[in-house]
């Protein structure tokens, strides 16, 4: 008998998805599913948690929730599994609530571990080992550990959590759970008891606060089936309702007036900081008054010609270099404006100016309401193309919904539509102003304004270093070695083997029953290349063909209501002296003043305004889906009746673009203020150095790198003042270098049988410029490997220190010699291997994040360019992570360590689950597979050819790969590695690799000296007597960067 009552269920009216939404009479569990057409399921578990404090029980639990449930209490149980059945496992903590997720590439898979994930939820075990090492501990060295202490010391001193949390304590009352601190902070996680943690989650995790969101393509029988099993074992509901988070909480009382606040952040670096202005808006519940106020913002923010944009950020001597808004979800809606990279003398200055700006647009009457209601079309759109491409975006509204919405879905139901935009698009003036004037001008608001500190930051490493001290010498050598002991046996038994009848009793699934998304490749110009394909949209583009179109036009066809152009060209056309300049042009390419075919000037404003109004989203990115760094893209999305139009404006952008000394001088501006960002964050500096040390000045990826710029964008802002003639030239020069038909490569993905003139609509694109004559064929297309230096092409015995004084964790990039032919026999092998190793609860997982040395650790496999490699993120002790790493390939290399069959069907598991998780809507799939097939020339159905080869790998393959490829890595001949770290920290590690026969290269590019002249060149500091030991903890390309979470999400990292 089921007890599930059905609450809602609808078609959205604006993509393809059936939403069904029931409740359980009995316990008052929810369950919605989304049906969609996906390769992968994706399951969001989420939990209200309200907390009034900062302990950190919320996050903490995210954690512990994955050590063992009482039906099988086996930590890493669950991730074990899901490697075994094309799944993972992940969760992240918000302000208001955790959430769960499963990933399973097919239902099958999902169904068979969907039980065992819910029993994790509500039987979890709990214990107080699983707490100690996972929550906080002491280790035998006096060093501060633990999982969850560690992940917020990397993330509690930055300066968004500062000013985020300092807004957050302002706005709400201290007993309210968004003024908490859901991560928690260091000094509560410290003292917090596992018996504290027991109590809050007997208080929430029950069935009546947990929602199941189920996304995908899942029989609706099996899943009630599954869900009504597991209802019938959990307590039925009180007589007396339980109180729902918040919803039952005491209301918020609205700031009687405003609070404009200073706060410090810890940064050697003082020329910039941030502000923050917070307002309390709408109920969450107003959808219409929410609607508004979103795109209220955009009108304002989100454009180059937008109010705020143009008056602070796209002037001379810009005030901030970034607006970024949001909105905090909550029962009432917290509105959110970050001003990014502020100079720090002009922090109070620009607080003032916001609100002079929109007051001053009010009382003049400047409202714009036609680029309103463009702003509001494109918004619009801009949601239908999300809902569309990914998953999550109904999933959130469907989280959002289980915290605030009605109990019966009355609520979730309006998602059906989206009547909101509708109805103000019929706004007038006079109603726009009144939003801003009742929630922005009249409305008591929070402003943080974050400030640089290098005396804080002195006085923290030096604060930790005496906590260090004192703790050594009130435990002494007994204490010590009562608290190794007591960490041993806490792992001891939370490490307990999984037995293999276990594993055994879960089948793996049939990956044949996993829907990967095909599209049909079609082709026109230079793209047949002589081939004669046949399909049906072949033949609509060869009735709409032109022969002998001098340009390569490759199409995907796919299910889809939106186009997507986009521009591949090569760098290796540029000369070498040209080079740096392709940074300013495709930072000017979008937003400069174009001369029209009839001599009509469009202004760089009315320029964005058009262009916004004609597309739906525009883009420029180095290299293509993230690799082919040496080639160049831009992009365009339309719908189907604009696609003439996006072509056009590729034309007008490329060749009728005029250079206005203006504008590139605010954009040289711009990138400057934004180079102390960029320098505050390890994963950069390390991704900069391995760029800007080891290839030419050849390389387009080593130009582009902002830290590379930063000379020449210094003497270009005094010399374009002066005489912007030169850089001009320059720019000219390089336009009609990189700009021409042999050098262009279109790839468009559409429903082709929706667009009119598919092909023939580039005619007057390609007949703006004439083919060369001397050109043969194509441009080839560029590759990174070739680029490399003679440093590069030889790695090996260094080792570079880069001191970075604004982090408290490390960053580790390892790298070796490795192939370049993407069609190398050994590919497969080393990618089981390597996916053997970093799995969840694999070798790297265990060793390394289990053992406290660092947060995560991954393989790199650069083909492209021609290295493999190995990654630390966030590493409390970078040289002894990457020592246990090496220990641990040896093992597997010598034989001291067997590649077990069970693990190795999961590995090849994950890889059937990451291709399908990289292909899980059909813009990604058709990016994709032009990628594969076509860049990479793995030729048709490269995806399933792969997966075949990587079925077939044993463990001697895999021995041998990590052998031939990843042993080099960290032996002193054939590896390089690349630091990021405190400074503090480098005369240990220095010494550290010297005794290792490396040859130390402590901050190659002397950037302490540049921005303060206290550090000496070993990297410590100068006037500070500090110790040297310290307890901070803080197919892949080398130099992609790991994003910090900016949303005060504390999320399980699972790499």
């Amino acid at each position: 008998m089921s007890y599930f009552q059905p609450l809602t269920s609808f078609t959205p009216d604006y993509c393809p998805s059936e939403v069904h939404k029931w409740r359980s009479t009995r316990t008052g569990l929810q369950v919605v599913l989304i049906e969609q057409e996906r390769p992968i399921v994706e399951g969001y578990f989420a939990v209200a948690t309200e907390i009034e404090d900062d302990s950190g029980c919320p996050h903490t639990l995210e954690h512990l929730i994955f050590m063992g449930s009482k039906k099988y209490p086996y930590k890493g149980l669950l991730d074990t599994l899901g490697n075994r059945a094309f799944s993972n496992t992940n969760a992240w903590t918000a302000t208001d609530s955790t959430v769960y997720t499963l990933t399973t590439a097919g239902w099958e898979g999902f169904r068979l571990l969907l039980p065992v994930y819910l029993d994790h939820l509500i039987n979890p075990t709990l214990t107080d080992s699983a707490c100690y090492t996972e929550v906080y501990h002491v280790d035998g060295e006096g060093n501060e550990k633990g999982v969850v202490f560690s992940e917020m010391q990397g993330v509690e001193n930055e300066a968004e959590t500062i000013a985020t949390l300092r807004s957050k304590k302002i706005m709400y009352p201290e007993k309210c759970g968004y003024s908490s601190e859901t991560g928690g902070l260091m000094g509560a996680l410290r003292v917090l008891t596992a018996d504290r943690i027991r109590q809050f989650y007997h208080g929430l995790y029950r069935p009546d606060n947990l929602c199941l969101i189920i996304v995908g393509t899942v029989d609706k029988d099996e899943l009630l089936e599954t869900v009504s099993k597991f209802d019938e074992s959990l307590p039925a509901l009180p007589p007396t309702a339980n109180k729902r988070p918040f919803v039952d909480s005491t209301p918020t009382p609205r700031l009687p007036k405003t609070v404009i606040d200073m706060v410090e952040f810890p940064d050697k670096d003082e020329s910039s900081g941030h502000v923050l202005l917070s307002f309390l808006g709408p109920p969450n519940l107003d959808f219409l008054a929410n609607t508004a106020l979103h795109c209220l913002l955009m009108y304002l923010t989100d454009s180059d010609v937008s109010l705020l944009r143009r008056k602070i950020v796209e002037i001379e001597n810009p005030l901030s270099t970034e607006l970024e808004v949001y909105t905090d979800d909550f029962i009432e809606t917290g509105l959110n404006v970050w001003l990014h990279n502020v100079p720090t003398e002009q922090l109070e200055k620009v607080e003032i100016k916001v609100f002079e700006i929109l007051r001053e647009h009010v009382e003049k009457s400047e409202f714009d309401l036609q680029q309103m209601r463009d702003v509001i079309e494109r918004e619009r759109l801009q949601y239908v193309l999300q809902a569309e491409r990914y998953s999550s975006t109904l999933a959130n509204l469907a989280i959002e919904d289980f915290l605030y919405g009605k109990i019966n879905g009355e609520s979730l139901a309006q998602a059906k539509h989206l009547s909101e935009y509708e109805t103000i698009l019929q706004y007038g003036v006079h109603e726009w102003e009144c939003l801003i004037e009742k929630w922005l001008l009249n409305n008591p608001h929070v402003a943080v304004l974050a400030r640089p500190s290098a005396a804080l930051a002195k006085q923290l490493r030096k604060g930790a270093n005496l906590r260090l001290k004192h703790r050594r010498e009130e435990l002494g050598e007994k204490g010590l070695e009562r608290l190794a002991k007591q960490l041993q046996l806490a792992q001891e038994e939370n490490e307990k083997k999984i037995p293999d009848n276990l594993l055994s009793t879960f089948p793996a699934p049939d990956p044949a029953k996993v829907n990967f998304i095909s599209s049909v490749t079609a082709k026109a110009g230079l793209a047949l290349n002589g081939s004669d394909p046949k399909s049906e949209i072949q033949d609509i583009l060869d009735q709409d063909s032109a022969k002998g179109l001098p340009l390569y036009v490759h199409f995907e066809h796919v299910k889809s209501n939106f186009v997507s152009i986009s521009l591949l060209l090569s760098s290796a056309v540029i000369p070498q002296d040209l080079l740096p300049y392709l940074f300013i042009l495709l930072g000017n390419f979008y937003s400069t003043p174009i001369v029209l075919d009839d001599g009509t000037t469009l202004d760089y404003e009315e320029v964005v305004k058009q262009l916004k109004k004609d597309t739906i989203a525009n883009n420029y990115y180095i290299g293509f889906d993230g690799e082919f760094e040496e080639m160049i893209s831009f992009e365009l999305q339309a719908v189907p009746e604009n696609y003439g139009k996006a072509v056009e404006w590729f034309k007008r952008l490329i060749w009728n673009s005029k250079f206005d000394p203006q504008r590139l001088q605010i954009v040289i501006e711009k990138a400057l203020m934004g180079l102390s960002e960029s320098k505050r964050s390890g994963s950069y500096i390390v991704s900069s150095a391995t760029k800007r040390l080891l290839l030419t000045s050849r390389s387009a990826r080593r130009s582009l790198d902002e830290l590379e710029m930063e000379s020449l964008l210094l003497q270009l802002s005094k010399d374009v003042k002066v005489d912007p003639k030169p850089l001009i030239a320059n720019l000219e020069q390089l336009r009609s270098l990189l700009f021409t038909p042999e050098n262009f490569r279109v790839i468009i993905s559409a429903d082709v049988k929706q667009m009119a003139k598919p092909v023939s609509s580039w005619n007057a694109f390609s007949s703006r410029t004439p083919i060369n004559p001397t050109a043969k064929s194509l441009v080839a297309v560029s590759r990174s490997y070739v680029n490399r230096n003679e440093e590069g092409a030889h790695l090996g015995g260094k080792v570079y220190l880069l001191p970075v004084p604004s982090t408290e964790s490390s960053y580790a990039t390892l790298l070796a010699n490795g192939p370049t032919d993407f069609k190398h026999p050994d590919i497969p092998a080393l990618a089981v291997a390597a996916t053997y190793l970093e799995a969840v609860e694999g070798p790297f997982w265990r060793g390394i994040r289990g053992n406290g040395l660092a947060y995560g650790a991954s393989v790199l496999r650069f083909i492209e360019g021609g290295n493999t490699g190995f990654r630390i993120y966030r590493a409390a002790d970078a040289p002894i992570a990457i020592q246990k790493a090496k220990e641990i390939v040896e093992s597997y290399t010598s034989g001291a360590a067997d590649f077990e069959p069970l693990l190795i069907d999961s590995a090849i598991s994950i890889i059937v689950s990451a291709i399908a998780e990289a292909d899980n809507n059909y813009y990604a799939a058709a990016s994709r597979k032009f990628l594969q097939e076509v860049l990479k020339g793995l030729g048709e159905n490269a995806n399933q050819a792969f997966l075949s080869s990587v079925r077939k790998v044993t463990a001697d393959g895999m021995r041998h790969a990590l052998k031939e490829f990843l042993v080099p890595i960290f032996k002193v001949e054939t590896g390089h590695v690349f630091i990021a770290c405190n400074p503090v920290k480098v005369a240990g590690m220095k010494e550290v690799f010297e005794k290792d026969g490396y040859e130390v290269i402590v901050d190659p590019f002397d950037a302490l000296k540049k921005c303060n002249g206290a550090v000496g060149v070993d990297g410590t500091e100068l006037d500070l007597d500090e110790e040297s030991g310290s307890d901070y903890d803080e197919d892949s390309d080398y130099d992609d960067d790991e994003d910090e979470d900016e949303d005060s999400e504390y999320e399980e990292m699972e790499e």
